[in-house]
């Protein structure tokens, strides 16, 4: 069973193909771990993971909210480029405004999410990696034995954003249309970060390690015994098969 993850300021979460199991803790100190059964797209998600290049243009329209937004305002930027290029003012200056509004509210997210809230989110970060690592290679889940797992992952999402910035220099050379290079950068990004054994390959191999500094000394940080506790707990409900 292939298990993904995801850290925040509150809390920690894991999906499989089937089931999303969520860890949040609350203000007052007191916590909650729910999980979900997944709507009834895992033969779809399992089908189309099997399709090259399909696969990263899913994952992005799955992705999540901030992403589609950038990629639509993306969009619209260049839709305000090809208006003025053809003198059509009013719908230039509409487009523009819009597209000014948009990534505002964009960095406004990102800044109160990555940035003011980080300090636990990294935390939580490095349990849900170590959690993964020691379930994955069938380490018992216990405080001691994760604690010892190592924080780098090869499919944390920083891994895929190394890629996905060379692709974007690459075709912002060759291309004039930004959201075409974002999309492409997108599914080629997804198409190497999800290659299999491709930390052997020399040139993917280095990019990971590049991805695995920024992992250990930006985006990740030793969490607490209770953050390593919160996510084995989660990671066994999730695993458990049972709806909570």
């Amino acid at each position: 069973m292939g298990i993904g993850g995801r850290a925040s300021n509150s809390g920690v979460s894991f999906v499989s193909d089937d089931y999303s199991a969520k860890f949040v803790m609350h203000k007052d100190n007191t916590y909650t771990v729910s999980v979900e059964k997944l709507k009834d797209l895992s033969k779809i998600r399992k089908t189309v993971k099997k399709i090259p290049l399909v696969k990263g243009l899913f994952s992005m329209i799955m992705s999540g909210r901030i992403i589609v937004a950038i990629m639509i305002l993306a969009i619209v930027s260049d839709l305000a480029g090809h208006s003025e290029s053809v003198g059509e003012l009013e719908v230039h200056l509409l487009l523009y405004i819009i597209t000014a509004i948009g990534l505002s509210f964009c960095m406004i997210y990102i800044f109160m999410t990555v940035i003011v809230r980080a300090k636990q989110t990294r935390k939580f970060h490095g349990a849900e990696h170590k959690t993964i690592y020691a379930y994955e290679n069938k380490i018992e889940l216990t405080l001691e034995n994760v604690r010892a797992c190592p924080r780098v992952a090869r499919r944390c999402g920083t891994n895929f954003g190394v890629f996905f910035i060379l692709f974007c220099i690459l075709f912002s050379i060759f291309l004039d249309y930004v959201s075409v290079s974002l999309i492409l950068s997108y599914i080629l990004s997804y198409e190497l970060f999800d290659l299999k054994n491709g930390e052997k390959v020399p040139v993917i191999k280095w990019f990971i390690k590049l991805g695995g500094f920024f992992q250990q000394k930006l985006f990740t940080a030793e969490p607490t015994d209770d953050q390593i506790l919160a996510a084995i707990e989660t990671i066994k409900k999730l695993t458990s098969g049972k709806v909570f």
